[in-house]
């Protein structure tokens, strides 16, 4: 099961390039991390078929901009939700459409702390982290085989965290998880990590190697990843004195570090 990405390209207003030639391997599941404005949703929104984009993505040897009503392939962006109705007529609709399973949806919800009685109310009612939980239970709800999973973490307390990271790993056998915290990446060991900077992919290295790694300007023959950027050559480098990125506290601080 791989996605597959070759000189992809996505534009916005004006005709500024966002995502800029990005190709990529993907095979089982992956995260995608990058600072705010990174690009990070727009490449997801794309590898859903959300956005237009030039260049192939292809998904099981499918291109993207070709699939309709593909049940195997399950995302929690906002796209995917209807403000107006009530989250248990949301529930019945993605029932017909997705294939959600209702009974494993509500014992998720109630997992973390969204009761039978909430579902009355509609999407636009619930807080910004209960938004983004019913989102992502919504994606996972329906068993696919590819998720993807933009920014689960957000707005969500420590203990449901833990609770999201055990769905992730559960869930799915391909697809990207995207977030921008850090702290959350060593519960994923073992999961094959890209960086996206300014629109640029790199990668991938592993998870635990990229903590444990620290910035040099130019380029290191010992370097794990280099990164291209803004016209100045960065290596990310295991066993220097500098500070180890998963004591930056932040992505974005990662961003400063080789922008300024």
């Amino acid at each position: 099961m791989t996605v597959v990405l070759k000189d992809v390209r996505v534009f916005g207003r004006g005709g500024v390039e966002i995502i800029k030639g990005v190709s990529a391997e993907i095979s089982g599941k992956a995260l995608l991390v990058g600072p705010n404005g990174s690009g990070k949703t727009t490449l997801l929104r794309a590898v859903c078929g959300v956005v237009n984009y030039e260049g192939s993505i292809t998904i099981d040897g499918r291109e993207v901009r070709g699939l309709r009503n593909y049940l195997d392939l399950s995302c929690n962006l906002p796209e995917t939700m209807t403000l107006g109705i009530r989250l248990m007529d949301k529930l019945r609709i993605l029932e017909e459409l997705k294939g959600v399973d209702v009974k494993l949806a509500i014992e998720m919800l109630r997992e973390v702390d969204i009761r039978e009685g909430d579902l009355s109310k509609r999407f636009h009612n619930l807080s910004a982290g209960q938004r983004v939980l019913f989102s992502t239970i919504m994606a996972l709800a329906s068993k696919p085989k590819y998720i993807f999973i933009d920014e689960p973490f957000e707005n969500v307390d420590y203990a449901k965290r833990r609770i999201v990271i055990k769905w992730l790993r559960e869930f799915g056998t391909a697809g990207l998880v995207v977030t921008h915290e850090l702290d959350q990446l060593e519960q994923f060991g073992g999961y094959p990590l890209y960086l996206i900077l300014s629109g640029k992919l790199f990668g991938p290295v592993g998870v635990e190697d990229f903590l444990d790694s620290s910035v040099v300007v130019g380029e290191d023959e010992s370097a794990i990843l280099t990164i291209d950027i803004e016209g100045k050559r960065y290596s990310l480098v295991k066993g220097v004195g500098a500070k180890k990125i998963r004591d930056l506290g932040e992505i974005d601080k990662l961003y400063l570090h080789v922008t300024e």
